[in-house]
């Protein structure tokens, strides 16, 4: 009987195996993978705020060389395509959560810029842990100088089996809290 549930099992495993990877060749198509953000802080926040361009400075360790800007660097075979660059995709959803939360979002005044250090998924094992980091810089456009620069972190373990999508746009979310919690950050867009 026990040598009966380990072929199961073994069976199991492989074809879970054959999931993934299927599921993974997905995220690496050419055209990339659509994700679609919807803001969902529960905070509120008032300021007057241009959110402008933010760039994605992710390197490779393994290479050493800058991450291609379409790309979430993951551990898992294949790899996380988006269809646009990772730094509009975060510009686009800290506009949308900033405005979400009662920020206006205006032409002119306090410039809101940022630079994606690290998106990183590592996703061997049986969990997933991830890595966020982005250094968040606020900046005077009359007078040209920087009022704030703070680097906001976010690291998680999270369980494999749940929606890793959720949570990636989560993460986003909680980065987006992390400015809005802090004093500095809202003494300087008022």
């Amino acid at each position: 009987m026990r040598g009966n549930f380990e072929g199961n099992r073994r069976i199991f495993a492989v074809l879970f195996a054959l999931s993934v990877a299927f599921s993974l060749v997905g995220c690496g198509t050419p055209t990339g993978l659509t994700i679609d953000y919807a803001p969902s802080s529960t905070k509120t926040a008032q300021g007057n705020i241009n959110v402008g361009d933010f760039k994605y400075s992710a390197v490779n360790p393994k290479t050493s060389q800058p991450m291609p800007q379409d790309v979430i660097r993951n551990t898992a075979m294949g790899e996380i395509k988006l269809d646009r660059d990772v730094s509009k995709f975060v510009r686009d959803a800290v506009f949308n959560e900033l405005r979400f939360v009662g920020v206006k979002i205006v032409p002119a005044g306090i410039l809101l810029t940022g630079d994606i250090e690290e998106f990183f998924i590592d996703d061997l094992g049986y969990s997933i842990d991830w890595t966020y980091r982005v250094k968040y810089k606020l900046e005077d456009k009359t007078t040209g100088k920087t009022v704030y620069t703070s680097v906001k972190t976010i690291q998680r373990k999270t369980n494999k089996f749940g929606n890793p999508l959720g949570i990636l746009k989560e993460n986003i979310k909680m980065s987006v809290e992390e400015l809005l919690e802090d004093p500095e950050f809202i003494k300087a867009i008022n």
